[in-house]
Parts: structure tokens; C-alpha cells; sequence
């Protein structure tokens, strides 16, 4: 039967082993988009740009629940900081679409192929019993740090 001594020194050599697999890169959504000084709004529109493709403003306020002058506004910023651009549309040169640029797709690549990348991946891999085992005992693990931290 292992001791709690025992079981901590495994504890902490599982999580250094995850750290290491996992945290090894400064990819880390939250942190970047607090470094980035961008606002949810900006936030959620490079994210449906990302997620769903180039769009007007028009599409963008719709997909965003904001009014046209708002959206209008926050890609004005963005495409200042050179985050988005607007570009003629392929089928109807009376539109422009707006899209995310070369930095921000690399940035999204990184993003899916670092540590939150393969997490998701190795997680998609496991049944559901076994995504639930490991969160209960992630949860498990710190309600009893935090009871005896």
C-alpha cells in the first residue's frame, strides 16, 4: 500500500511530467490576451474570423450580436494593429470581407498545435468515462489542496 509521502512524490512527478508535455510553450489564450491589451469584443470577432472565415461587417455584427457602427469600429482597430484586413470580395467587388491576417493565423496554428492543441486531441482520444475520471481527479486533487493548502 503506497503512503501519502509516496503518493505525493507521484503526484508531483505526474504533474512535472505533464508540465513538460504540455506547458512547454508560452501559448496560453488568457494570458496572451491580457498581454495583448485586446477587449472580449475584438476577442470574439478574430475568434468567429478564425472559426467561421472571412465575413463583412455586416455578417460580423450578426454573427456578434452588435450593431454594424460598433463592429464597423472594432475592426477599424484591429485592422489598425494590423490583426485584420479588408479585402475586396472574390464574387462581388461591391463588398469587402474582412479576414485575419498572416500573424494571426500563425498565432492560431501555434494555438492548436501547442499545449491546449494537444490536450484537446488527447482528450478526443478517451471514452467518456475516462475525460471524466481525469477531471474528477483534477477536481478531486484540488479540493484537497485547497482544504489542506
Amino acid at each position: 500500500m503506497v503512503d501519502a509521502f509516496q503518493a505525493a512524490e507521484s503526484v508531483m512527478a505526474h504533474l512535472r511530467a505533464l508540465r513538460q508535455e504540455l506547458l512547454t510553450t508560452s501559448v496560453e489564450p488568457t494570458g496572451d490576451q491580457a498581454r495583448s491589451g485586446l477587449t472580449a469584443p475584438q476577442v470574439g470577432l478574430i475568434r468567429s474570423l478564425v472559426t467561421e472565415g472571412p465575413a463583412t461587417v455586416t455578417e460580423l455584427a450578426r454573427r456578434l450580436s452588435l450593431s454594424h457602427s460598433t463592429t464597423s469600429g472594432i475592426v477599424d482597430r484591429l485592422q489598425a494593429r494590423g490583426l485584420v484586413t479588408r479585402e475586396p470580395d472574390q464574387d462581388d467587388r461591391r463588398y469587402t470581407r474582412v479576414q485575419v491576417t498572416e500573424p494571426v493565423r500563425g498565432y492560431t496554428r501555434a494555438l492548436s498545435e501547442g499545449p491546449y492543441g494537444r490536450l484537446t486531441k488527447a482528450l478526443e482520444s478517451a471514452s467518456p468515462a475516462e475525460r471524466k475520471a481525469v477531471l474528477d481527479g483534477l477536481e478531486t486533487l484540488r479540493s484537497l489542496l485547497g482544504h489542506n493548502g
